[in-house]
């Protein structure tokens, strides 16, 4: 076996996104936020798009229907939380979306297409900075999206924490402490379609207290976002 064509990122350090090979071309980003169609056969580059941030999810293309007489599309997310759909056979941008009003909020797992819906999970940098003893920790809650994949718009949003953070305690050096938070959707979710049920993953809380949604699976339902059951791990 022998190497047959490699391309390099310009002024990255690192590759996080999952390459994703469709219609004879290897769709990825890039940690500048570049999106790449590269040639299966040559690795040129057949056409490149840049979004707002760098891109750690794989691209998820849709297959294509030829009754629709449109191009398929492909959906991916950035690290600042935007969801972004592009026209896969030329890289040009149809809608971009935020997945979470929250500031830290980040994409890391691969949304993935059910009919017309994708969904999305979302989680959060804040964990980096509640290390800091000056801030007031934590405010964010995982969670996983259905957008409507026409238009972007957000059809249901389950929270792996059902409530928003309170008020519980002051710091050391005087700084509001919130929760429960936390609970990231760091992964991607699983279709169970027979049963009209998505499966997903959460982390840590990322402050206390710790509750039971953290480190959990949860079973919600596909079309309502209503969650079926929750049972936690660790």
């Amino acid at each position: 076996m022998s190497l047959k064509w490699a391309v390099a990122f310009p002024g990255a350090s690192r590759a996080r996104s999952l390459p994703v090979v469709a219609y004879g071309a290897v769709y990825v980003g890039s940690q500048d936020g570049t999106i790449y169609a590269l040639d299966l056969e040559t690795g040129c580059v057949r056409w490149k798009n840049r979004v707002s941030a760098e891109v750690r999810t794989g691209l998820v293309v849709e297959r294509m229907n030829p009754d629709s007489g449109d191009n398929p599309r492909a959906f991916f997310g950035d690290l600042i939380g935007r969801i972004h759909a592009i026209d896969a056979f030329s890289g040009r941008l149809l809608w971009s979306v935020h997945a979470d009003i929250h500031s830290g909020a980040t994409i890391t797992g691969n949304p993935i297409i059910e009919g017309h819906k994708l969904f999305v999970p979302v989680s959060s940098l804040e964990v980096l900075t509640a290390a800091d003893p000056n801030y007031s920790c934590c405010t964010f809650r995982g969670s996983i999206i259905a957008i409507d994949i026409d238009t972007g718009r957000v059809a249901w949003r389950h929270y792996t924490i059902p409530e928003p953070p309170v008020h519980r305690a002051k710091s050391a050096a005087g700084v509001a402490m919130l929760g429960p938070s936390g609970a990231a959707v760091w992964g991607s979710p699983t279709i169970d379609r027979a049963n009209g049920v998505i499966y997903h993953g959460s982390s840590e809380n990322y402050s206390s207290p710790a509750d039971e949604n953290s480190d959990a699976v949860f079973a919600v339902d596909i079309s309502t976002g209503e969650r079926l059951w929750r049972t936690q791990l660790l």
